[in-house]
């Protein structure tokens, strides 16, 4: 589902053709599917995922169903807004209502369930998740204030990031990776810290960009009024 209002800015390093992908799929839907189809098959993806996850402290036979669930959500949440303007259907409210609240639940969904699978220990898992509620958090924040919903950062989107979804458990199935759930901070652990360090790092300046542009945009806004005002005075 879709929504109007800020401008969608995504420059992810496959946004490109990602665009071209979903122009190629959306003639391609059959007409009884709409919007609303697509985010629950979305949002079963990442239960498929996370079951699968979960379910390779036994056996990593599951792993092909760790890409075919991360492909599912790809599938349904990046073509549900998008099938939704294709057919000029969109609902604006219900559509961001339903389409974010369903993206937070997939991600967070995914994300434990990696702390409880062998790739990831649960310390690890829980600082990616408090990072992407973060990034989540201010491009909402940005959307509302700067009214541009930006999508990827430093070339990073939803798309790249589902991507290492599927790498990184086959690396770790392939070089025998077997994280504890909870013990001590392991050496990935250590790595994960200091990548979330950089990143929260490159958000605080993102931020301190953004508030200076802002502040520059409505002083400019206020001259503009106050000019506007002394010329209809003058009239």
């Amino acid at each position: 589902m879709s929504h109007s209002g800020p401008a969608r800015l995504n420059r992810s390093f496959l946004a490109d053709y990602e665009q071209e992908l979903i122009r190629w799929i959306l003639p391609r839907i059959p007409t009884g599917i709409n919007s609303l189809h697509l985010t629950v098959v979305g949002l079963f993806g990442s239960l498929l995922t996370a079951t699968a996850l979960i379910a390779c402290n036994w056996s990593y036979l599951w792993l092909p169903v760790v890409a075919a669930g991360v492909v599912l959500n790809w599938f349904g949440d990046s073509l549900d807004g998008s099938l939704a303007r294709y057919r000029k259907e969109e609902r604006p409210r219900f559509g961001f209502l339903v389409d974010h609240t369903c993206d937070l639940f997939s991600q967070v969904l995914t994300i434990v369930a990696f702390g409880l699978s062998p790739f990831l220990s649960l310390v690890s898992a829980l600082v990616v998740l408090l990072c992407y509620l973060l990034f989540s958090a201010y491009t909402y924040i940005r959307a509302a204030t700067q009214r541009v919903h930006q999508m990827a950062y430093i070339g990073v989107g939803a798309t790249e990031f589902r991507i290492l979804m599927i790498l990184w458990p086959t690396v770790g199935a392939i070089s025998g990776l077997h994280e504890p759930l909870v013990q001590g901070i392991s050496r990935i652990d250590a790595a994960i810290l200091s990548l979330a360090a950089l990143a929260v790092c490159g958000l605080v300046y993102k931020s301190i960009v953004d508030a200076r542009d802002i502040a520059r945009d409505e002083q400019q806004e206020v001259a503009r009024a106050e000019l506007e005002i002394g010329r209809l005075a003058n009239h």
